[in-house]
């Protein structure tokens, strides 16, 4: 039987245990999206306990970001992006940087042009309530090389793995999402061609790393909004994402956030996660608000998920992580 504490290997990536700290935005970043001694610490300060350290959502061009966040965009930020990871392998941790293009939830004032997406469709997630440019087929092949140069980026910053983030209301989510999709072309309409844009900038992207480097994708399995994205067609989605190239499924949730209206039980995006294992065979990670040691030893034991994420335990105290093991590890 395979526990919270047991080992696991994705591809060239071999984790201590089962525990995962997620992709949480710190607010630590430069004005020019580079690596600060403050951010570099926060992670330091996080990175005792679990298996894998996941770098919160980093911005792969300009025109995708948001204020105050991680930059992937430019070779400058590189060196920066190395000493992080450096910090964060001196704890014996490895670490995946999740890479982002935030569309329509980018304001204007920030990156100086009008946002875009799939479609002319105001982003409920944005502040601003800014209109979105409807993105050429020029410009989605522009997101899918900045996506393959992010990536080799973060190889030479060495991280040992990349995740596209397809979750949360950016631009991969939108495009999957029918609320904010309504494009008539090979990106809109069916889930198959919903998550062309993410398709291919996982395939690109495996033509550029090496064949043992594990590619992660955030997935908002379900929109948790009405009319929204459903379990049913992001299982096609999930598929078609494994068949081109994704290790890890780490389930969230889409346009509309981190977490589904109403009543919120430890563990909320757990089924989703053994409902994506079960059909696509690929490693998961489940999450969503948990708190207890035993729900998640029990979610591992029962086969239901791969790994665990603790995001708001973690903050709340760095020490989760060890505790919760060593706990474990008298209980059994």
């Amino acid at each position: 039987m395979t526990r919270l504490f047991d080992t696991l290997s994705i591809k060239s990536m071999n984790l201590k245990n089962r525990l995962v700290l997620p992709p949480m935005r710190c607010g630590k970043a430069g004005s020019n999206g580079e690596v600060t001694d403050d951010l570099i610490q926060h992670y330091l300060n996080l990175s005792d306990g679990p298996g894998l350290v996941i770098i919160e959502h980093t911005y792969i061009a300009d025109g995708g970001r948001s204020q105050g966040q991680l930059g992937i965009s430019h070779d400058q930020h590189i060196s920066g992006l190395s000493k992080l990871t450096n910090a964060i392998h001196s704890k014996g941790v490895p670490t995946v940087l999740q890479i982002n293009h935030v569309g329509s939830m980018a304001v204007s004032k920030v990156i100086g042009a009008q946002p875009v997406g799939p479609s002319a469709i105001v982003n409920p997630r944005n502040a601003d309530k800014e209109m979105p440019k409807a993105m050429t087929k020029t410009e989605i092949e522009e997101v899918v090389q900045a996506f393959v140069q992010a990536s080799i980026r973060a190889v030479k910053a060495g991280f040992d793995g990349v995740e596209v983030h397809c979750a949360h209301g950016y631009l991969n989510s939108e495009y999957m999402s029918p609320l904010a999709n309504i494009r008539q072309d090979e990106y809109g309409g069916s889930p198959e061609n919903r998550i062309r844009l993410a398709t291919e900038s996982v395939k690109a992207i495996r033509k550029v790393v090496d064949k043992d480097y594990p590619v992660f994708c955030r997935f908002g399995a379900r929109d948790c909004l009405p009319s929204g994205l459903e379990l049913p067609e992001s299982s096609v989605m999930a598929g078609l994402l494994v068949n081109a190239g994704v290790d890890v499924l780490d389930v969230s949730g889409g346009m509309g956030g981190i977490e589904p209206l109403g009543e919120k039980p430890q563990g909320f995006f757990v089924p989703e996660a053994e409902a994506l294992r079960k059909a696509t065979g690929a490693t998961v990670i489940g999450v969503g608000g948990i708190i207890d040691p035993n729900f998640a030893d029990e979610a591992i034991s029962k086969g239901r998920v791969d790994l665990i994420a603790i995001g708001r335990g973690m903050l709340k105290d760095p020490t989760w992580c060890k505790n919760a093991l060593a706990t474990l590890a008298i209980k059994s």
